[in-house]
C-alpha cells in the first residue's frame, strides 16, 4: 500500500468512521496494526514483537479497526446506482454481448480462504481442498466496484446453499437485482429469475477456449459469451 493511500484511509477511517487513538498507541499505528496483520497473516505473537505492545492491545486496536472498516464497507461497498437504469459501457460497446446481455448488471461467485480453528470446530470447514476453510461470496459489477460480500460459512458447504444462506442471513441489505436485471455466475448457482447460469456440459471456463476451437454450437457460443 502506498504511503498516500495508507494517509487517505486512515483519515476516512478516524473522520468518518470513529477511529480513535489510545494514550501510547496513535491512530496511524493502530492501522498498521490492522494492515500488517491481515496482509501478512500474521499471529498476535509476531505483532507484539514488531509493534512492541501486549498481546492485548493489539487484540482491541486490532478490533476497532475491523469495527470502523466494516462500517466504511456499508458506505462503499454497494451499488452507484441501486435501479441500474444505464446498461454498462462493458455490455453496451461489446457486439457479442450487445442487447443479449443488457439487463446483466454484475457477477457472483465464491471462493474459500484458509482459516485457523480449534480441532473441535474444523470439521464442517473441511471442503475439497482437505483444510478447514471458509466460503466467501461476492458480488461485483464491471467497473470491478464489488456491491456484496458475504464470509464466514463453512468451506464444505455447497455454492448454491452459500448464497442462499447469505440472502437469508442479511435479507435487510442483500442486493437483489431489480425486476428484469439479473447476475451471472457459474455452473454452480441456480439458473432462476435473478440469476442467470451457464448451459452445464459444454466448455465454459476461459482457459478451455484458449486450448480449443472457437465456440460453433449456440450453447457453447453463449457460455463464451457468459
Amino acid at each position: 500500500m502506498s504511503t498516500e493511500i495508507f494517509m487517505d484511509l486512515h483519515d476516512i477511517l478516524v473522520t468518518r468512521y470513529g477511529l480513535q487513538p489510545l494514550l501510547h498507541v496513535s491512530t496511524y499505528e493502530s492501522l498498521a496494526i490492522f494492515l500488517f496483520i491481515c496482509g501478512g497473516n500474521e499471529s498476535n505473537r509476531r505483532s507484539q514483537n514488531r509493534f512492541k505492545h501486549s498481546g492485548e492491545t493489539i487484540s482491541r486496536k486490532f478490533d476497532e479497526v475491523l469495527d470502523a472498516v466494516m462500517a466504511m464497507g456499508k458506505d462503499f461497498m454497494r451499488p452507484k446506482n441501486p435501479n441500474f437504469s444505464e446498461v454498462h459501457k462493458r455490455i453496451r460497446d461489446d457486439r457479442r454481448a450487445y442487447p443479449h446481455f443488457k439487463d446483466c448488471i454484475g457477477a457472483l461467485d465464491g471462493t474459500n480462504i484458509r482459516v485457523c480453528l480449534s480441532p473441535d470446530d474444523q470439521i464442517r470447514y473441511i471442503g475439497k481442498s482437505g483444510i478447514p476453510t471458509q466460503n466467501v461470496l461476492a458480488i461485483c459489477y464491471f467497473d470491478m466496484r464489488f456491491t456484496y460480500v458475504s464470509t464466514g460459512q463453512p468451506g464444505s458447504i455447497h455454492d448454491t446453499s452459500v448464497l442462499y444462506s447469505a440472502i437469508k442471513i442479511d435479507e435487510e441489505f442483500f442486493p437483489h437485482p431489480p425486476r428484469g436485471k439479473y447476475y451471472v455466475g457459474d455452473a454452480g448457482y441456480p439458473n432462476c429469475l435473478d440469476y442467470l447460469a451457464p448451459y452445464k456440459g459444454e466448455r465454459y471456463h476461459m482457459p478451455e477456449w484458449h486450448r480449443g476451437m472457437d465456440p460453433k454450437t449456440p450453447k457453447k457460443k453463449f457460455n463464451r459469451v457468459h
